[in-house]
């Protein structure tokens, strides 16, 4: 099967690609710019900018994908929560979804976010917990998943759309959490930590992969579907565990970081509609940090 992905040089993108490729899938990965295009004989990179209907169109009738992986969206680290380029995304994605219909696809599966519920609930369930985002980059995603239902039901397309948890791993940007804990570790600095209380639910990122792909794969599934572990984890906890990786860790400041009043006590995926799939983690938490912390000790870690 041809299979497109977008978003191919980002975070998750890379980990897809490498996923298909040991399904034994004809891959297509998009960057928007020619000189991004990596050398990579296993993989026909494309060039494309989503943002231009024009080009968006153009791309679909040149390579005629049967299927599509979609992870392209603004990320930007620090500004998407609230980034007015959130509304341009959705915007791409509909003209993106309706170019590859026309071309002669066949099944779409799309990259959501767990920023689309409502995260008071705690443990969130795609068939009972209400999705209220308090970010723009979670309204704009729920609304794009609205449009994405409507348009596949109404001209048969099969459809996935993977509400992505936490992931982490390497290639992820360097001051979000996880990182920005290993790396002051390695350099032998304090690190400075809310009351890590928290629970969140953190997944390998290659296991994120796995997930978009097995869902893509799997003929029997449409519709929403969380990709999670299942399991919440303390962030302290998370921390210690980063410590242990190291011979001679640095000191931990719980509390050193102030947490907002709305701050969510937990927020914890239900991902009993994805295993019954088949499909499991295969990174436990331990292995994923530890590999992590092994990462990040090489030169030129990043």
């Amino acid at each position: 099967m041809k299979v497109l992905v977008t978003g191919a040089s980002g975070f998750v993108g890379r980990y897809v690609l490498e996923c298909l490729l040991a399904q034994g899938q004809e891959v297509l990965a998009l960057a928007s710019h020619a000189n991004a295009l990596p050398h990579d004989k296993q993989v026909e990179w494309v060039q494309a900018d989503l943002l231009d209907p024009m080009q968006t169109t153009s791309l679909m009738q040149s390579v005629k994908p049967q299927a599509l992986i979609h992870l392209a969206w603004f990320a930007k680290h620090g500004l998407f929560w609230q980034a007015a380029d959130n509304f341009d995304w959705c915007s791409a994605t509909a003209h993106l979804l309706h170019a590859f219909h026309t071309a002669g696809g066949k099944k779409i599966v799309i990259a959501g976010t767990c920023a689309e519920y409502d995260w008071t609930q705690g443990v969130l369930c795609e068939d009972s917990t209400p999705t209220h985002a308090s970010s723009v980059y979670g309204k704009c995603k729920d609304v794009t998943r609205q449009y994405v239902q409507q348009y596949c039901q109404e001209n048969g397309l099969d459809w996935v759309w993977g509400r992505v948890f936490f992931p982490y791993g390497p290639g992820e940007p360097a001051m979000k959490f996880i990182p920005s804990v290993l790396h002051a570790l390695a350099q032998s600095q304090p690190v400075a930590c809310s009351h890590g209380q928290q629970l969140r639910d953190y997944l390998h990122v290659s296991d994120v992969a796995s997930a978009l792909v097995h869902l893509l794969l799997h003929t029997q599934t449409k519709g929403v579907f969380n990709i999670g572990s299942g399991q919440a984890t303390r962030l302290m906890d998370m921390v210690n565990i980063c410590t242990k990786a190291f011979d001679s860790p640095s000191p931990v400041h719980f509390g050193a970081v102030k947490v907002s009043a709305d701050e969510p006590p937990v927020i914890l995926a239900d991902t009993s509609k994805l295993q019954a799939t088949g499909w499991q983690p295969a990174v436990s938490l331990q292995d994923g940090l530890a590999a992590y912390a092994e990462f990040v000790k090489r030169p030129a870690a990043c």
